[in-house]
């Protein structure tokens, strides 16, 4: 019997060590047709030379000739998509018989102008499709011009091939997070083997989807695309320790998990399950995202007896008003610092997101913002991130139609969110052509310092001087940013729950960063 060709495969992921995209494709073929893709991490997320140095594109471009590539897929977020452009470009004019497969979210949202740089676009979930395009792979394509979940571009022909079934999450296998196949470019250079290998802190999926509705996220226009099966799915409890227990095996530093869940424990029966389980089989510290009006002081409790010790909330505007208007999100003020007084009692550490430069906000709004985070009892994390606008979201249409920004200002063609998300502060005046309110920025991030009284605050947002030169508060407030992620960092190592890597990755970070996310 004829032993069958696979193309030789290089998978692609940009601005994202932990790429659980392309690590789970490469994992999935692994188990079902026993081989290896190669995978490259192409820059950190927040790296200190952005976007790209053209020493960094040279050294990709060999390292993907010299693995004698075939077929190379890249993930992609729509953040990434002129990095991804460029890179194709240069890929292709060096490597000219290599074909070009694009997933990811940006691939689902656009597939249009992805398939203008690819020859091949996932639209949807890429478990089968990418196993049943290396089984059925030749050089003509012609094979695979019928696969579910596929555009395929030959000869000119573009052949869109409707979206496949969501898949059950529970058929995923553990990641494989060995050192073979695997390289990793940053700061001009390149290391082989598993960039995430000395890690302290290792991240795991419980679910895939999010059962909200913000206005500002992608996840609405993914659910209206991708509606073939239920899209908010989660994996089973007894395969969420597996996972664990298979992280544990490689990262041998490991102290801490965190779930990279869009929103944790929203199920009950799965939550009562799962801390049983979770105690008994892993008795490690964790950490996960909650939704304000999902979680009770017993559902707390719980998770708290089974290792939680920090919970990240999204509460994204300080007003009501533009929390439920805006982003037609629910909870209400009073929810908020309630549930931030249960987590207090149970001494879990609570990290809030919230989004800043809304041009829709007025001064109203601003100064209402300001008094909710002082009522927030302290202490408490706050990470500011700045309103991007990500391809067809109710928001981002909103905002085309308001006239408040221009198509160019839309994630794809712009790159924002790479340069302003998880950021405190940003020194430019003007973003997409509106002020960054440097002034309300600096005050809200002053608010969550244990060591700064709220009288102080109150004053400064007084002060008529600080509104006309917000770069003096700006300064301000990145030395209380430098003092509090030292502080917290020492407090997560003093009780083991990072390690020095971590700390010296905040150090790096203290002049955009507002917390510890670990």
């Amino acid at each position: 019997m004829e032993n069958k060709r696979y193309p030789k495969t290089t998978l692609l992921a940009l601005y994202d060590p932990d790429a659980i995209g392309i690590r789970t494709l490469a994992s999935f073929v692994k188990e079902h047709e026993g081989i290896q893709v190669n995978q490259v991490f192409f820059k950190n997320l927040f790296p200190s030379k952005f976007p790209y140095t053209q020493n960094e594109i040279d050294t990709l471009v060999n390292l993907i000739k010299d693995l004698d590539t075939e077929l190379l897929g890249i993930s992609l977020r729509s953040s990434s998509y002129k990095t991804a452009k460029a890179i194709i470009n240069f890929v292709r004019n060096e490597i000219k018989d290599i074909k070009i497969l694009i997933g990811g979210t940006h691939a689902i949202l656009s597939p249009e102008e992805c398939i203008e740089l690819a020859d091949m676009v996932c639209l949807g979930e890429g478990e089968y499709p990418f196993l049943d395009l290396i089984r059925n792979y030749s050089d003509e394509l012609k094979s695979i011009t019928k696969i579910s979940g596929l555009w395929v571009k030959q000869n000119g022909q573009i052949y869109k091939n409707q979206i496949n079934e969501l898949i059950d999450i529970n058929q995923i296998p553990a990641i494989d997070y060995s050192n073979d196949n695997k390289w990793h470019i940053e700061n001009d250079t390149v290391k082989a083997g598993e960039p995430l290998i000395e890690n302290s802190v290792g991240e795991i999926f419980s679910s895939r989807g999010c059962p909200y509705h913000c206005t500002y996220c992608t996840n609405n226009v993914l659910r209206s695309i991708m509606h073939e099966g239920k899209f908010v799915r989660l994996k089973g409890v007894d395969n969420v320790i597996k996972d664990i227990h298979n992280l544990k095996g490689y990262f041998k530093n490991l102290k801490k998990i965190v779930f990279a869940d869009e929103v944790f424990a929203f199920n009950k029966n799965w939550t009562i399950e799962f801390c049983n389980k979770y105690e008994k089989h892993v008795n490690m510290p964790f950490a996960a995202m909650f939704y304000p009006n999902v979680v009770r002081e017993d559902t707390i409790k719980m998770l708290k007896d089974a290792g939680l010790s920090h919970a990240r909330i999204g509460i994204q505007a300080g007003s009501e008003y533009v929390r439920k208007n805006l982003y037609k999100r629910n909870e209400t003020n009073e929810k908020i610092i309630e549930l931030a007084s249960l987590f207090h009692k149970m001494g879990i550490r609570i990290t809030f997101d919230g989004i800043v430069n809304n041009p829709y906000e007025t001064e109203k709004d601003l100064e209402e913002s300001l008094r909710f985070y002082l009522e927030i009892p302290k202490p408490f994390e706050l990470n500011l991130h700045s309103l991007v606008y990500f391809p067809k979201t109710e928001l981002t249409e909103k905002a085309l139609k308001d006239g408040i920004i221009k198509q160019e200002h839309i994630e794809g063609e712009a790159d924002e969110a790479l340069r302003l998300n998880h950021v405190l502060l940003k020194d430019k005046k003007m973003i997409y052509g509106y002020q960054n309110n440097l002034f309300w920025n600096s005050l809200f991030s002053l608010t969550s310092k244990p060591f700064i009284p709220s009288w102080i605050i109150n004053f400064l947002s007084k002060s008529r001087f600080l509104k006309k030169r917000p770069e003096y508060l700006l300064y301000i407030a990145k030395i209380a940013n430098i003092i509090n992620i030292g502080a917290i960092g020492l407090s997560l190592l003093k009780r083991r729950e990072i390690g020095l890597k971590e700390v010296y990755a905040a150090a790096k970070s203290f002049a955009f960063t507002s917390s510890v996310n670990k």
